[in-house]
Parts: structure tokens; C-alpha cells; sequence
């Protein structure tokens, strides 16, 4: 078997990682396009959200590659992230499609039987020593993430681009955990020395909102680029570790690693309602408490989990006076007008920084 997963972020990096070393044939998916959305669209429901839209057109790239087995995450609950892998199976085996599907979903246990069945050389042992691999892969891709949203405002978007091709390829080809070591410290000094000179008291924005429209660059527009081409610092406050976490091994024994987030919504949301919106309420009301300038929402249209959190926004902003920009994101969205509001967001920021009573008032 031929094995791919859908693009999301920088996921392909430790994925490729961790089916390589458990010598897994697979096909990387190609990027994100325009040719992957419009797939895409053309065969989901009328009803389906973006990101199903980019994962059913990507796994139709895929398969056209040649890829015959397909692996997902599943889940519960009302976000429909977790019926992707059941309608993507439905949908591409009504369009002739021949592969098999691997959802991965609790408990721990069925997830090792997948790639005991797609793996010709498995083994407990083994499979745990690629998984921490690629585990320190993606936590240092997200740290790193972490570390450039904060330190590259103004920062162009050739260089930004060429600096995170060379690493994401370092980290990829990274054999042990003393190389990605050498890696981060290596990226961290080479960023600092290409960066613009960075002015003081700088604005910072939180990025809340759906995981798949926060973590992947072509589904939300490159608003983390727009945004520190403007000169703001970013921190956001999605990562697919944090969801690995709580889905799949916390979630798993009924524990949360989400506390303070949970403890941060309870004047707002106390119940999970889905998806992650209840960490956009606890993240959002975190960013206020921590005087951020503001925090822009991501989400795709249609989306309900994170429909309900935006409903609890004006709350937020009259109590912790933090101004809050939602874009909802689908097919029909544009770069120029997804540049407009963010441009436009920017400059009230500025203006509540120098006058805060222009917020107020």
C-alpha cells in the first residue's frame, strides 16, 4: 500500500518522519492550491466546511498520484472534523476511487493496529522510538512558529519563505534529537540576523479560532505574514500539539492539560460546545488579561463551534476593553479583502494604543 494524509500546517514534516522510519510506502500530498480547493468544492456537500473542502481535494490529489490508503484523524462531538474520514471515504469511493481508509481515533490501542497492518517492519519498540522522533519534529516546528510570529515583524515574504523552506527541509532530513537541537538554536540566531530592525512597543494580536483554518497558511490567506509584514508580533494560540494532547491521550483517559484555558471561559462558556470553542473563549479572555492588543478569530464558514464563541465576543471586548476581529473564511474569500480588514484592524489598534479612549468611546 501507497499510504498519504492530508496537508495541515507543517503536519506533513513529522508525519513523513514517522512513515518513513517505520518503513511505510507513502505519496506526500502536494501543497495546498487552487486546484486543491476547487477539487475540493466541486464533489462535497454544498454544506461542508473549508477545511473538508481542502482535505477531500487533497486526497484526491493524492490518490491520482497514486496513493491507495488514506489515514485521518476522527473525533466526536458536534464539529464535523471528526465525520471527515466517513464522508471523504463515501464521496471518493462514489467517484471510483479504490484505497482503503485508516481513521485514527481512540483507544490508543486501535491506533497501533493501523500501522501494525501498513508497516512491514513493526514493532512496539520501534514504532515508540520514530513516534518520539517525530514528536520533538513537530514540537519544534511549533516552537519555532512560536518564535518567528513574535520576532518577525516587517520581516518580507521571500525572506520569510526562503528561511522556512531550508529548515523545514533540516528538520525533515534530522536523524536525532542533538541535531534538531542544533536546528532550533541555528534558526533562532540566523532569524535575528535577517530581521528588520525592530521598533519598540510593537503590537501584539492573538490568533484564536478552528485548528485546521489557524494552522494552515493557504486555507486563512497568510494572515500570520500579512499581519507581521504590518509589524505586529503574533501569538497564537492554536497548535496541533495541543490538540494531540487533549484528543488523543488526555481526552482519551477523560483527563484535560487545558485547565487554565477551561478555568479562563467558565464566565462565558462553561461547556464544551465542539471543535475548540471553548479554548477560543478561554484563549481570547487569557489575551486580554495579558493586555494584548487584540485577537483575531480564523474560522470557516458555517463552522459551529466557533459561530458560538463569536456570539460571546462582545462580552469579552466590554469587560476586558480588547477589540476582536473575526474572519470567516470559505471559497469565495479573497487575499485583497482579507489585507483590507486586516490593514484596517491594525490601525484602530494603533489608534486605541495612542488614545485608548477611542475604544472606549
Amino acid at each position: 500500500m501507497k499510504v498519504t494524509f492530508p496537508q495541515m500546517g507543517s503536519l506533513s514534516i513529522p508525519l513523513q518522519s514517522f512513515l518513513r522510519d517505520l518503513k511505510i510506502d507513502m505519496i506526500v500530498p502536494p501543497p495546498l492550491t487552487k486546484r486543491t480547493l476547487n477539487l475540493g468544492t466541486k464533489y462535497s456537500p454544498e454544506s461542508a466546511c473549508l477545511p473538508f473542502k481542502f482535505v477531500l481535494g487533497n486526497f484526491i490529489e493524492a490518490l491520482d498520484l497514486g496513493a491507495d490508503a488514506l489515514i485521518i484523524a476522527g473525533g466526536n462531538g458536534p464539529c464535523r472534523f471528526g465525520h471527515f474520514g466517513e464522508l471523504a471515504n463515501d464521496i471518493l469511493k462514489d467517484l471510483g476511487y479504490d484505497f482503503e481508509i485508516y481513521i485514527l481515533e481512540p483507544p490508543i490501542s486501535s491506533i497501533i493496529e493501523v500501522f501494525r497492518t501498513l508497516s512491514s517492519d513493526f514493532s512496539l519498540i520501534k514504532a515508540g522510538f520514530v513516534l518520539r522522533l517525530a514528536w520533538a519534529k513537530l514540537i519544534l516546528l511549533e516552537e519555532l512558529k512560536k518564535f518567528k510570529l513574535m520576532e518577525s515583524a516587517y520581516l518580507s515574504k521571500g525572506v520569510s519563505q526562503r528561511l522556512d523552506n531550508k529548515y523545514l527541509e533540516l528538520i525533515l532530513k534530522a536523524k536525532g534529537h542533538k541535531e534538531l537541537s542544533r536546528i532550533k538554536e541555528k534558526f533562532k540566531i540566523e532569524l535575528l540576523e535577517i530581521r528588520p530592525q525592530q521598533p519598540n512597543n510593537l503590537l501584539r494580536i492573538g490568533i484564536v479560532g478552528d485548528i485546521y483554518t489557524v494552522s494552515e497558511s493557504f486555507a486563512n490567506l497568510d494572515v500570520e505574514r500579512r499581519l507581521n509584514e504590518l509589524g505586529v508580533k503574533i501569538d497564537r494560540a492554536v497548535f496541533l500539539s495541543k490538540w494531540v494532547k487533549n484528543n488523543l491521550i488526555f481526552g482519551a483517559l477523560g483527563l484535560t492539560s487545558n485547565r487554565q484555558v477551561i478555568n479562563a471561559a467558565k464566565d462565558y462558556l462553561k461547556e464544551g460546545v465542539g471543535g475548540l470553542g471553548l479554548e477560543t473563549i478561554g484563549e481570547t479572555v487569557l489575551y486580554g488579561e495579558k493586555d494584548y492588543d487584540g485577537v483575531i478569530q480564523l474560522a470557516p464558514f458555517g463552522c459551529m463551534p466557533e459561530i458560538i464563541a463569536k456570539s460571546l465576543f462582545t462580552k469579552i471586548e466590554e469587560n476586558l476593553e480588547i477589540p476582536i476581529l473575526t474572519l470567516i473564511l470559505d471559497e469565495h474569500s479573497s487575499a485583497t479583502g482579507v489585507q483590507t480588514r486586516l490593514e484596517a484592524f491594525v490601525d484602530l489598534l494603533q489608534q486605541k494604543k495612542k488614545n485608548p479612549k477611542t475604544f472606549l468611546a
